[in-house]
């Protein structure tokens, strides 16, 4: 199931669920993170778009341009607004969202730009919705990572799972 990254940590951390996956996962004494998928971040933009006839982009290009945000609580924004700060790059917040599918469907109705993983854009790229370009400064990623409570003792198809999880991930490298 989807949930907040606040809630997947309490969560985690209640015993409530054995294992989360974070994006930009946060070092906690009480938790056990292992590193799981750099995910590359693109320049998310309708097809109606004037950025969107680029088939890759300055991120100095972005310069006031609307901005679609994820929430200040999401920790996806706060990377994103690092960024965008170490290029010195001011955009427009016109909309913030707390979830990755709202912002998404704001991209698609052309309300402004955003930066998101290209993972999650695949469908809509597949269905010609929202155009994903890649920055031509350096290749941006955001980290996830997967969580346990420190000292949890996993059955053996938790063990398993976290396995085929990071071996994916590293396929996938």
């Amino acid at each position: 199931e989807y949930f907040s990254a606040s809630r997947i940590y309490e969560m985690v951390l209640a015993g409530d669920v054995d294992i989360g996956l974070v994006a930009v996962p946060k070092r906690d004494k009480r938790l056990d993170v292992y590193d799981f998928q750099d995910e590359p971040l693109v320049l998310a933009c309708s097809p109606k778009h004037p950025l969107a006839y680029q088939s890759e982009i300055d991120i100095h290009k972005l310069q006031f341009e609307r901005y679609i945000a994820f929430d200040k609580s999401v920790p996806t924004r706060a990377w994103t607004d690092s960024i965008l700060e170490r290029y010195n790059v001011v955009v427009r917040p016109v909309m913030e969202f707390d979830n990755i599918e709202t912002v998404k469907r704001a991209v698609e109705i052309n309300s402004g730009i955003s930066i998101l993983p290209k993972t999650a854009l695949l469908q809509e790229m597949g269905d010609g919705t929202i155009k994903a370009i890649r920055f031509s400064n350096e290749t941006f990623v955001r980290p996830t990572g997967i969580i346990l409570r420190k000292g949890k003792i996993l059955s053996q198809a938790g063990r398993y799972f976290i396995e085929l999880l990071r071996k994916k991930s590293k396929d996938n490298d």
